[in-house]
């Protein structure tokens, strides 16, 4: 792998508390060799300076989010167009994606100064309205604008009608996200390095209606019925309107998201701590 010796920091929003882990963390880096740039968004919520989300990520040969996993998604979103790789230090529970805790910083980041590191890819999707694209790293969710409504949801895979769903919504997840929303609406958990695509239909008013996984080669169309409005939920943390009649386009990207995992991590081993199986 490259060396990195430019690393741009993100932090998470509204945690003030973060202020003093992270001239901590810029005094460890400096003193590893490393250069260490802040994102402006997180300089301001701490009292300093920082460069704007492009700067970052043009001047940085990867990043860096201190939060947890809504922090490291967002970043895996906004900056995923720059193909940078991600690392993630975990400051709470123990997260999917965010599994570095800041005690094993000052062993592992000598590892990235050398380039003796593994990144692993991560499979992303695009959404398309309009013209309008976007990309989410665990799900798109459609459901009615008016979250107390049932909504009709009309789906085609390859351009082929396949079948409708009525109910509170449907997920379109990645493997990643397998472990979010979707398995709390009864998807199944899929190994976050396939290549596939989850449909979960939320509280269908059919018992016929069942969790579907594709392979990630199928690209899917969803129309929203007559007279209904759909908000459209991006990993939880976007949302876009689609009209009646319109349509979303959703499509796998092999090329995913590049995450820095710690040397250790162990996909089986969080799933028991993290749903208490075995126990």
């Amino acid at each position: 792998m490259e060396p990195i010796h430019t690393i741009g920091v993100f932090l998470r929003p509204l945690t003030h508390s973060l202020r003093q882990y992270f001239f901590e963390f810029q005094d460890l880096a400096t003193s590893l060799g490393f250069e260490v740039v802040l994102e402006s968004i997180s300089a301001k919520m701490i009292g300093i300076e920082g460069l704007d989300f492009e700067s970052v990520c043009h001047k940085s040969d990867a990043l860096l989010s201190i939060g947890g996993d809504g922090t490291l998604i967002s970043v895996a979103r906004r900056s995923f167009i720059h193909q940078k790789p991600i690392l993630g230090i975990n400051m709470g529970n123990l997260g999917f994606l965010t599994d570095l805790q800041k005690e094993e910083v000052e062993t592992f980041f000598p590892l990235l100064k050398s380039g003796n590191y593994n990144i692993a890819n991560h499979m992303m999707l695009e959404g398309s309205i309009n013209g309008d694209c976007f990309f989410a790293l665990n799900d798109i969710i459609l459901r009615h604008i008016n979250n107390g409504s049932m909504i009709h949801l009309r789906a085609s895979i390859d351009g082929e009608y396949f079948n409708s769903y009525y109910g509170d919504g449907l997920i379109i997840a990645t493997p990643t996200g397998s472990t979010a929303y979707n398995i709390s609406a009864g998807g199944a958990v899929v190994y976050p390095f396939s290549y596939n695509l989850l449909l979960t239909p939320i509280c269908p008013h059919s018992l016929t209606q069942r969790p579907l996984v594709l392979p990630g080669e199928f690209e899917v169309d969803i129309e929203v019925g007559n007279n209904e409005e759909c908000n459209v939920v991006i990993d939880g943390q976007e949302n876009k309107l689609l009209k009646p009649n319109q349509c979303i386009h959703i499509k796998a990207l092999k090329s995913g998201v590049k995450l820095i995992h710690n040397p250790h991590w162990n996909y089986f081993k969080i799933l028991r701590q993290k749903f208490h199986w075995g126990e």
